[in-house]
């Protein structure tokens, strides 16, 4: 069969999407990228093995960032779809959170790439459309030539929380008949291609995700297909010294690639974040570039900076790491049984995400305005002198290897797409 993959077209992304296409490929399939163009990440698809093809205008990722919606960022603005607390789910926050985000997906969604796209996927007649969160080109694609999709998580699932929570908004106000923006939306996008809605445009015909099964939301209506998550970093020669057994405990310190900004803005400085572990008897693997370095003073003894390294290689020596919650990060911990301490960004699921694995009892969470040299090392002593949270580490790292592979899941896929 055919297969197309959708993608946000940044790294992060297309390394989540790219080994359900290396499984269908070793399967005998015909598997290709297909997507809005992005120069800068040409190599990030390159890197995959897999083909690739780009239509419509090129996206502008710093004007995604920066979308302002009724005068609000829908990322960093009030409004955030990031937000974890309960309490915060007021009646309007809900509301301004799905419109928000309905809106960030269409205007992500441009009329001019969707005919590209439709033109192409018409001649090339996929069976299977699989598909990013963040793409709903996809799915109106899918339902305009009538192929099967599914989609595929990169982090915890955002959309169907916010969504849960808006379809229980509407469903305890039967007298509110406004109509659903998404609904609206969708119905004239497939619409214009003759075909009519269907609730699957929201999640897919289901979901494939390879995380850990705690990051999962209740009462979301969506039918997962839970899958084993497969480490896949950036390619590069491995330094011999990541794959020496360390002298002492190791520590992995990381930002990601989209969030290496949120340390160093605050009160508390990278400085003095490192200075807050020099006394410590541990290594320190701090990824850190350029601009955050050079307001280091000096960095301490016990502490390797380096500008990248490969994270699953690197975590198989570690006995903790400290990140900002990205859904990849917290991939390669589990599967390399690694407790974690979460400082989460505000881009997506990050804080929910933290908060989900202090409840398993695999990590810890600081909110970023909590960090001081003093609490990162609090909570970073208690991951390395508490066994519970290696052992549950451990436990979830089992977890994970008993799940299905990708490779398993082919089959089903195959039922899905109608080629069995």
């Amino acid at each position: 069969m055919r297969v197309m993959l959708m993608v946000f077209p940044t790294r992060t992304h297309v390394y989540s999407m790219a080994p359900v296409g290396w499984a269908l490929a070793a399967a005998g399939h015909e598997v290709r990228f297909v997507g809005q163009r992005n120069p800068r990440e040409v190599a990030s698809f390159a890197e995959t093995g897999l083909d690739a093809m780009w239509f419509g205008a090129e996206l502008d990722i710093a004007r995604h960032r920066q979308l302002q919606i009724d005068g609000n960022n829908a990322m960093q603005g009030d409004f955030r779809i990031s937000e974890s607390r309960p309490e915060r789910y007021t009646d309007e926050y809900v509301r301004t959170v799905y419109e928000h985000w309905v809106e960030v997906f269409r205007w992500t969604t441009p009329d001019a790439l969707l005919d590209e796209l439709v033109r192409f996927a018409r001649h090339w007649q996929p069976d299977l459309i699989v598909w990013d969160p963040m793409i709903y080109a996809a799915p109106i694609v899918a339902q305009a030539i009538g192929a099967a999709h599914l989609r595929m998580m990169y982090a915890a699932d955002q959309t169907a929380r916010i969504g849960a929570q808006y379809r229980d908004l509407r469903a305890s106000r039967p007298d509110d008949d406004s109509p659903d923006p998404f609904v609206t939306w969708m119905s004239a996008a497939v619409g214009r291609f003759g075909a009519d809605y269907d609730d699957a445009l929201r999640y897919g015909t289901a979901t494939i995700d390879c995380h850990p099964s705690y990051l999962r939301y209740d009462g979301v209506d969506v039918d997962y297909l839970p899958a084993r998550f497969v480490p896949l970093n950036k390619p590069m020669a491995i330094p011999d010294w990541v794959l020496r057994r360390p002298q002492r405990p190791r520590v992995m310190l990381t930002l990601g690639i989209s969030n290496r900004q949120v340390l160093g803005v605050e009160e508390t400085s990278v400085g003095d974040l490192l200075d807050g572990l020099a006394d410590l008897d541990i290594e320190v693997v701090a990824t850190l570039n350029e601009s955050q370095l050079a307001s280091v003073r000096s960095v301490p003894d016990n502490v390797r900076a380096v500008d990248f390294v490969p994270m699953n290689e690197l975590l198989a020596s570690c006995s903790a790491i400290v990140h900002q919650g990205g859904g990849a990060t917290i991939g390669n911990a589990v599967v390399n049984g690694v407790p974690q301490l979460v400082i989460p960004g505000t881009t997506w699921s990050e804080r929910g995400s933290a908060v989900a694995q202090v409840k398993r009892g695999n990590g810890l969470l600081l909110d970023l305005a909590d960090v001081t040299a003093t609490s990162v090392r609090t909570e970073l002593r208690r991951l390395l002198e508490e066994p519970s949270f290696r052992d549950c580490a451990l436990e979830v790292r089992d977890e994970m290897l008993a799940t299905p592979t990708l490779g398993d899941l082919v089959p089903e896929l195959e039922r899905i797409a109608g080629c069995r």
